[in-house]
C-alpha cells in the first residue's frame, strides 16, 4: 500500500534535504580545487557519492512516494535564490524520472535499498549535467564572477567536450550507485540495529 507523506514527513524531508545540499556543496567545495583544472566533470559524482548516505537514510526512514521529488526541488530551490533559477527546473525534471523507477510496486519498493539506489543513480547521473545546462544557457558570462579567466577557459573546455559529458554523466550515475552501496553497509550497521530505520 502507498502511503501519503505527512507533515512530520515533510518536516524530516526538510531537514534532510538541507543537509544533503550541504554534504553536497561541502564535498564539491573540498575537491574543486584538486579537480577543476584537469576533471571538472567528476566533481559532481564525488559529491553524490557521500550524499547518498543522507538520502539513502532518509528514503528509509521515510519510505514514502514523493523524497526523491521533495529532495529535488528543495535542491533546486537554494540554487533559484542563489541566482539560478533554470536548476529548479532541471532538478524537479531529474527528481521526476527519478521517481518513475519507483512507481512500480506495492509500496514496499520505496524501502527496497536496490530500487531507491537505482532511483538516486538516475537522479545524479542528471544532477551531474546541470552544470553543463547552467554554461549552455547563460553563456560563458554565467562564470566570470566565479572564476579567472584561466579557469573559465578549462570549465568551458570541459563543458562543450562531448567525452566529458558522456564520461560525467556516467561517473555520476556509478558514483551514485557506489555511494548508495556504502550508505546500506552504514544503515545496516548503524542505523537498522539502533531501531532508528526500519
Amino acid at each position: 500500500m502507498k502511503k501519503k507523506l505527512k507533515t512530520k514527513d515533510y518536516i524530516l524531508l526538510g531537514i534532510f534535504s538541507l543537509l544533503f545540499f550541504a554534504v553536497n556543496s561541502a564535498v564539491g567545495f573540498i575537491l574543486t580545487p584538486f579537480m577543476a583544472t584537469s576533471a571538472m566533470p567528476l566533481i559532481s559524482g564525488g559529491s553524490l557519492f557521500f550524499a547518498a548516505t543522507v538520502y539513502m537514510i532518509m528514503a528509509m526512514k521515510i519510505g514514502k512516494r514523493g523524497v526523491l521529488l521533495f529532495l529535488s526541488i528543495v535542491t533546486g530551490l537554494i540554487y533559484a535564490l542563489m541566482g539560478i533559477p533554470l536548476l529548479l527546473v532541471f532538478f524537479t525534471l531529474a527528481g521526476v524520472l527519478g521517481e518513475v523507477t519507483l512507481i512500480k510496486g506495492d509500496g514496499n519498493q520505496y524501502r527496497n535499498v536496490h530500487r531507491q539506489a537505482l532511483a538516486y543513480a538516475v537522479f545524479g547521473a542528471l544532477f551531474g549535467m546541470g552544470a553543463y545546462v547552467t554554461v549552455y544557457v547563460y553563456g560563458s558570462d554565467y562564470l566570470t564572477e566565479m572564476y579567472d579567466e584561466a579557469m573559465r577557459e578549462s570549465l568551458m573546455q570541459f563543458t562543450y567536450s562531448p567525452a566529458w559529458m558522456i564520461g560525467g554523466f556516467l561517473f555520476s550515475f556509478v558514483m551514485s550507485i557506489l555511494g548508495c552501496l556504502l550508505a546500506t553497509k552504514i544503515l545496516n550497521k548503524h542505523f537498522i540495529k539502533a531501531g532508528m530505520v526500519r
